[in-house]
């Protein structure tokens, strides 16, 4: 029963967003449209930088092509267009713009900032408690609402330029970034960091203690972060919390 119920569910998904050489009734003609409109209003609420960069008649193309290939899974429509970047990527009208993919997947990482879980303050009392001998263990936690990238363009100056404030604009057109993604109150901020920084991060984010996740980074390197930018981290809400290792048994 619970299969052909999935077929049946299946097959007028496939209707109602393609239903290639088909007609379908007027009813159901009305109610495909307002589907696809409202799986292609969702991509240009989460997408609002990608849509600016193409223009409106790209983007609503896009969109739509889009909308045909992936069905939405969720009664949310805010967890609707995880995938557009890699759609992007191997679009043949964005073939030439390198950066665009890239770009939307920074834009995800916002949509899925602005969205995510809360977080108690950290812990700074507790961390005072930490023995010396321990603090290379201990464990940062990345906030619910912090996200990682890194990309061969520089899309966050990209990202910057094309807000609302901005003539689209960005200032510096070449280059590699590394991102931090983070919610400051109810504001997503987007923040370049620099290389070592982001390593550090990457590796707190993988589960690496401090004295691991520092361990890569050249000495001049690890000073610096140790002593100001993870602060910084704390301080902007990068990181949320710590854990140490339970002791062996």
């Amino acid at each position: 029963m619970t299969g052909s119920l999935a077929r049946v569910e299946a097959d007028f998904l496939d209707a109602i967003l393609d239903a290639p050489g088909g007609v379908l009734s007027p009813g159901m003609e009305v109610y495909r449209r307002n589907v696809r409109a409202n799986l292609g209003g969702a991509l240009a609420a989460a997408y609002p930088v990608v849509r600016r960069l193409v223009g409106a008649a790209f983007f609503d193309e896009a969109a739509l092509r889009y909308v045909r290939a992936n069905a939405s899974r969720s009664g949310d429509l805010h967890e609707y267009g995880g995938a557009f970047a890699s759609f992007l990527e191997v679009y043949e009208p964005a073939r030439k713009l390198a950066y665009l993919a890239d770009v939307a997947r920074l834009e995800w990482a916002c949509h899925e900032s602005h969205y995510a879980a809360d977080a108690e303050p950290f812990d700074m009392a507790a961390l005072a408690r930490v023995t010396a001998e321990s603090l290379g263990e201990v464990r940062f936690h990345l906030h619910p609402a912090a996200r990682l990238m890194r990309s061969a363009h520089p899309i966050a100056a990209i990202w910057e330029a094309n807000q609302r404030h901005r003539d689209g604009t960005p200032a510096r057109i070449d280059g590699s970034d590394h991102v931090v993604v983070r919610r400051e109150g109810l504001v997503v901020r987007v923040q370049s960091v620099d290389a070592a920084e982001w390593t550090l991060l990457a590796a707190f984010a993988a589960g690496a203690g401090l004295e691991a996740a520092s361990a890569a980074l050249a000495p001049g390197d690890a000073q610096r972060i140790l002593t100001e930018s993870l602060a910084r981290f704390v301080r902007d809400q990068v990181l949320c919390g710590f854990t140490l290792p339970a002791p062996d048994a």
